[in-house]
């Protein structure tokens, strides 16, 4: 897909430096994709520790577990 992006002058300079012989494309479509998914793991970590915080918070375990919890194993 082709797209246009606005980029401030010294932030395309210096990508276009780091990104020496491989195309500005295809380093853009790395640095990117990198973000992407450091945003789907940061979303995911706090959706887990949420659920977690849930399942603890909750009274569905079973007692005998109670203070295995409690110890924070």
């Amino acid at each position: 897909m082709r797209t246009t992006i606005s980029l401030p002058d010294d932030l395309f300079s210096e990508a276009k430096r780091l990104a020496g012989d491989v195309s500005f494309s295809d380093f853009a479509a790395e640095a990117i994709r990198f973000r992407v998914l450091e945003i789907a793991r940061e979303q995911l970590g706090r959706a887990m520790e949420e659920g977690y915080r849930q399942e603890a918070e909750s009274a569905s375990l079973d007692p005998e577990w109670a203070s295995v919890e409690a110890d924070g194993l």
